[in-house]
């Protein structure tokens, strides 16, 4: 891509709009930055659970433990039942097989040889939270992004600006990773780790 993507300005202001304030129940810096960009006031929350689904379908993994993290923010001493909360999961999935987060600099070069001119998906289940709606909303997004070729250079230039680390599929789109890519389809923020179209649809109802 020529030009890292960035959420479009309206998508923010709308999201502002229905949602001044929210509780992330997360620890991913790239999802705070995603609503704190759009002027969303957030409370972060993170929940430490046992991220085991039973299941190798990647729709029904990060809708599980989405739902998992939301609940047990629900159940926290510091739940705000009067402020919106979401909690997400996001994976990559490549021929039918999750690529999570690389355990080191070998995982990440192995992940990115994979990836290199194919097509994968981005997977994110996002539950919410919405004071007075008496129930929790579950879904998920995906997003489609297709790799470049990857020479041997390319793969060791990336994993030396230490994008790999904690990201999912070893790469980063919102920082030097949109240089690997030849093109997207579908949500960018979902690729970054939060659908901003799907949470803004649902606080509108």
């Amino acid at each position: 891509m020529e030009s890292c993507p960035s959420v479009e300005k309206t998508l923010q202001q709308k999201l502002r709009a229905l949602c001044p304030a929210l509780v992330l129940a997360s620890q991913s810096p790239n999802r705070l930055r995603l609503l704190r960009d759009a002027g969303i006031e957030v409370t972060p929350c993170p929940q430490d659970i046992c991220e085991i689904c039973g299941s190798s379908d990647p729709e029904t993994v990060v809708r599980t433990l989405s739902r998992q993290k939301l609940e047990s923010y629900l159940a926290c001493p510091s739940f705000r039942p009067d402020v919106p909360a979401v909690a997400v999961d996001t994976l990559v999935c490549l021929d039918g097989k999750l690529l999570g987060k690389p355990a080191d600099e070998a995982e990440a070069h192995e992940m990115l040889s994979r990836l290199s001119g194919r097509t994968h998906e981005v997977f994110s289940g996002m539950s919410v939270y919405r004071p007075g709606s008496g129930n929790c909303m579950t879904v998920c997004d995906v997003s489609y992004v297709k790799f470049k070729p990857l020479t041997e250079n390319d793969i060791r230039w990336y994993i030396s600006t230490g994008d790999p680390v904690g990201a999912a599929g070893a790469y980063k789109i919102q920082r030097n990773g949109f240089e690997l890519i030849e093109s997207i389809s579908g949500s960018v923020s979902n690729i970054i780790g939060l659908p901003m179209e799907m949470l803004a649809d649902i606080m509108a109802q």
